[in-house]
């Protein structure tokens, strides 16, 4: 299992598509307070999204939905979106990707962390500017 701070999340992968045939990908994404990645288009993926703890509020496309613990959201490709956890403690997600390989992109994205407890580091411009960069591929 890989363990990354990704946009101020931390991410473990779960299932990563070697592990699935490259049918889907499943991630853990830990949000502290206020933490979410920014607004983004996924071309070739669809998700989930499932709030373990907490609650978080994602905007998709032009809804804003409040997701609170044991409830989810269908993510369609090529709608616009992202999520903020909006509650006072961390929120857990577990997000599902299809088809997999949006765990190839985190893990080129992100920084490696040591263990699923280890705290997630806030991004720096230098980050959101690599992130960016490598999106297209």
């Amino acid at each position: 299992m890989k363990i990354i701070s990704v946009a101020g999340d931390r991410v473990a992968i779960l299932l990563e598509g070697k592990d699935t045939n490259g049918q889907y990908t499943v991630m853990e994404s830990t949000l502290p307070p206020n933490a979410g990645p920014p607004p983004h288009v996924h071309t070739r993926e669809d998700e989930t999204f499932t709030v373990l703890t907490g609650e978080v509020t994602v905007h998709l496309g032009d809804k804003t939905i409040l997701l609170k613990s044991g409830e989810s959201l269908f993510a369609p490709r090529n709608i616009p979106h992202y999520f903020k956890n909006t509650g006072t403690r961390e929120a857990v997600l577990l997000e599902t990707a299809i088809p997999a390989g949006l765990e190839v992109f985190f893990a080129a994205a992100g920084k490696p962390l040591a263990t699923r407890q280890s705290p997630p580091q806030p991004p720096t411009a230098a980050d959101i500017q690599h992130m960016r960069a490598i999106a297209p591929d």
